[in-house]
């Protein structure tokens, strides 16, 4: 009866303890609030001529026994095309700020070789250039990035590498680029206005950067089409004083501030850890999320409309480096531990989409939290690289907000929510839900709830290891890859959803999702009604606080012909028909600054004092009628205005006459 009574016992203990192990959460998806696009550029990557990241990473040369394309690694264009890495910010990092363009342009053989003082002092003989990282951008697919010289550069350097990059006009920056072996210009968008400048980037204050900002930015020119989008230097980790300087004192010379964030633990190499290293790298990592939010605090006091993107250029886990290699080169391990940091910091991005617009992990191969190692002829794929692959299918999508109530991993006395999730729907109503639960020891049932989705299929992938050291290395390449996942159960309107200790799962479902429904109009008349104001603003106003000179109706979203050659505003309100369920995009073409909402939400930001310019937004709407309002004002020089639609049924046009309504008296 005792020895009865003690395996009772026992076997109630397990019971008990595996109950505890076993936590719940529970989650809302609601796709009510359908409305920004998780832009495909927060998948970014960052490559800095830096250790072996880009030679023997990325250039190899064209006589190199590694197999490659013009010099460029087939092995790793190859991987990379597969995650479809959308954009490459080049030549740095702290590199930028002491790169000088003109050294990696014309035959390789008479470039010259200079010394990377940044990192390790070693030689670089300047053969990945300009046209090289430009070629390799067009091999895996993605958008060039380039960081100009604002430390120790000038700024008549730096407006010629855009020249030479960007303009077709006949100059000596492109007849440079010709005898170099390139007539048409590339077009690159992306321009960074230094790096760090903080730190390496020449150990600036706020208010000096500020104004070099301005400086630079009005000798860097648009050339034809190629309009080029400039990112400033913000701030590094919490200095929220840099942001607030910025915003207020250069914001109209900028499209995009950057933020840098690392999660360092690099006391000791990646994959020597414990628990309570573990549970340091998570706490330091979901310190991401404060940091967006009080950025974004700042940036909407000074820009509401959120036409300033917030880009991190530079993120990842920061460790010692691996035993017998250079210090200086950055290289380490990458491990099931990277793997929920790169999740946990991909969700996080994705939650902020109206603001965070890029995002560029540091770095693409061989340094710090990379996506591939190699080693002569050799690469891995990283567990890192695993997670890019499964959240590939957030590029582009539309973000459905997921409220999660998370239980608690708790360690030594201190705790963190062990899950977190993001969730998204794609341009063919495909909705694919992140789950990724931080607890090393644990296991998860996530209770999903849907608010206007039916769910109909599902299917899932999983990655997790057996230990939270586990790493893919050159003798096991396979030990932490993505597995066929369906440890869940669904319901029409609920998900279930078991997850194993330390695991992202990625759910991919087939269902329905119910969109708000129309307004009934009771006597619709074509046509929209439109308010006319005069004053000199430098951005839009809010125009119901104005009293309007005049009004009346008109035929669409078009500048009254009585108007004003400059100094004056136009708020046009009525309704828009849409004619099929599903996503559209609007888009405004605007000189001056502009602003189109429906059903009261703002869908396009095009503000500011500017030349033509067009910005685009999307949302998701039900057949019929919906409330639209597009605000306009007009300072001194050109003037435009041109609101277009896309969508089902519809290729990009201007919104039609036939789609634009009043409300009859």
């Amino acid at each position: 009866m005792k020895r009865f009574l003690r395996s009772l016992a026992l076997a109630l203990f397990f019971v008990s303890y595996l109950t505890a192990q076993q936590h719940q959460t529970t989650a809302v998806l609601d796709a009510t609030k359908i409305k920004y696009k998780i832009n495909k550029n927060i998948y970014g990557q960052f490559s800095e001529d830096l250790g072996h990241c880009i030679y023997g990473g990325i250039w190899v040369g064209e006589n190199s026994p590694v197999p490659n394309i013009d010099g460029m690694r087939k092995d790793v264009v190859d991987a990379l095309k597969e995650i479809r890495v959308p954009v490459l910010r080049w030549p740095g990092g702290c590199f930028a700020d002491g790169y000088h363009w003109k050294d990696g342009i014309g035959p390789r053989a008479l470039r010259p070789k200079t010394t990377n003082t940044s990192w390790g002092n070693v030689t670089d003989d300047n053969g990945f250039g300009t046209h090289e990282f430009l070629e390799f951008c067009k091999l895996i697919g993605a958008e060039p990035y380039f960081t100009g010289n604002v430390g120790s550069g000038t700024v008549q350097e730096f407006s010629e590498w855009v020249e030479y990059v960007n303009s077709d006009n006949e100059s000596p920056m492109t007849e440079l680029r010709e005898k170099n072996g390139r007539d048409s210009s590339w077009g690159v968008k992306y321009w960074g206005l230094g790096n760090e400048s903080w730190g390496c980037g020449g150990n600036m204050t706020p208010e000096y950067y500020a104004d070099q900002v301005r400086r630079y930015s009005t000798f860097l020119k648009n050339y034809g089409k190629n309009k080029i989008f400039k990112i400033a230097v913000g701030a590094g980790g919490g200095d929220y004083h840099w942001t607030e300087v910025l915003m207020k004192n250069a914001r109209k010379s900028f499209d995009g501030l950057s933020l840098h964030y690392y999660t360092f633990e690099n006391s000791k190499p990646a994959a020597d850890f414990d628990e309570k290293d573990w549970f340091a790298t998570m706490k330091g990592t979901l310190k991401m999320d404060e940091l967006i939010e009080k950025n974004e605090v700042i940036m909407d006091t000074y820009d509401p409309g959120k036409r300033v993107a917030l880009v991190v250029d530079e993120w990842g886990t920061w460790y010692a480096v691996e035993p017998g290699t250079n210090p200086a080169f950055l290289y380490q391990q990458n491990t099931m531990r990277d793997a929920i940091t790169a999740a946990c910091n991909l969700n996080i991005f994705n939650n902020h989409c109206d603001r965070v617009r890029m995002a560029n992990i540091a770095q693409m191969v061989n340094v710090l939290q990379a996506m591939i190692l190699t080693d002569s002829s050799e690469i891995i794929l990283t567990p890192t690289y695993y997670v890019f692959d499964l959240f590939k299918v957030h590029q582009n999508a539309r973000l459905i907000p997921m409220k999660v109530n998370s239980a608690s991993y708790v360690f030594d006395k201190d705790t963190l929510p062990a899950v977190n999730a993001s969730a998204s729907i794609d341009k063919d109503g495909k909705v694919h839900i992140a789950l990724c639960n931080i607890d090393p020891r644990s296991s998860e049932t996530v209770a999903v709830q849907f608010e206007r989705f039916t769910g109909k299929k599902i299917s899932g992938k999983i990655l997790t290891a057996n230990k939270m050291n586990d790493e893919n290395t050159f003798d096991h390449p396979n030990q932490v890859i993505p597995k066929i996942f369906s440890d869940y159960k669904l319901a029409s309107n609920s998900l279930t959803v078991n997850m194993p200790p330390m695991s992202v799962v990625m759910l991919d479902l087939n269902g329905t999702v119910e969109a708000p429904p129309p307004l009934v109009l009771k006597n619709p008349m074509q046509g929209l009604e439109y308010k006319y104001y005069e004053g000199t603003w430098e951005e839009l106003p809010n125009f119901d606080l104005l009293t309007p000179v005049k009004g009346g109706t008109i035929e669409n979203i078009v500048i009254p012909k009585e108007s004003s050659d400059e100094n004056f505003g136009v708020q046009y309100s009525g309704y828009i028909n849409i004619p099929n369920n599903g996503s559209y995009t609007f888009y405004l073409n605007s000189d001056d600054g502009s602003s189109l909402y429906l059903d009261r939400d703002l869908v396009v930001s095009n503000d500011g004092q500017h030349a033509p310019e067009e910005r685009s937004g999307e949302a998701f709407l039900r057949a019929g009628y919906h409330e639209i309002k597009v605000t306009f004002f007009q300072a001194a020089g050109g003037m435009v205005l041109d609101a277009s639609i896309e969508g089902p049924g519809i290729q990009k046009r201007k919104i039609p006459d036939g789609m634009l309504f009043r409300e009859g008296k």
